[in-house]
């Protein structure tokens, strides 16, 4: 289905086209400044489950925000191939996609039942204790909440200022 598959993307201007279906989509605003868009994101995963992170920086969000819809799948071309992002990696992946206002965008009506959902790694309760605070991997967690706390203040090292944090507790299966 697809022109090229996401492992054999090369750093720099790519004209080739992928399929990739569009497994997670969000708007990531200025935290100084809630209605100031800085990008939008979007998790990428091909037929054969590789995913990358893609960005969208204004004003060429506004080419894809009516036209991209999460669960949707699509092939683009003309877009940037760049090393990842080292303080916001939502999947594992050396490589992360730009889209530009060049960028073109065509969407699959035809998917095939096995094209995948959703991209994911399982990680040990170990793994996910060595994640905590750390914003360089997005995780996932599967299990019950049991707890909720209120909400209270902190000082990050990538925040000037106070950022508001609660505290949620999960139980794994």
């Amino acid at each position: 289905m697809a022109d090229l598959l996401l492992p054999n993307l090369l750093t720099g201007n790519c004209s080739d086209c992928v399929c990739v279906r569009v497994s997670r989509f969000w708007n990531f605003y200025d935290t100084n400044n809630e209605t100031k868009l800085l990008h939008t994101d979007m998790v990428l995963i091909d037929e054969e489950g590789n995913s990358i992170h893609a960005q969208v920086y204004p004003p060429a969000d506004e080419l894809f925000k009516n036209r991209v819809k999460e669960g949707g799948a699509y092939t683009f071309s003309y877009f940037w191939v760049r090393a990842s992002n080292i303080y916001n990696k939502p999947v594992e992946n050396d490589q992360m996609l730009v889209f530009t206002k060049w960028t073109k965008v065509e969407e699959v009506l035809d998917v095939p039942p096995a094209f995948p959902m959703y991209a994911y790694s399982i990680a040990s309760q170990e793994q996910l204790q060595a994640r905590i605070d750390s914003r360089a991997q997005f995780t996932d967690v599967i299990g019950v909440i049991t707890a909720i706390s209120n909400t209270g203040t902190t000082q990050t090292k990538l925040r000037h200022g106070d950022s508001t944090k609660r505290t949620v507790t999960i139980q794994t299966p």
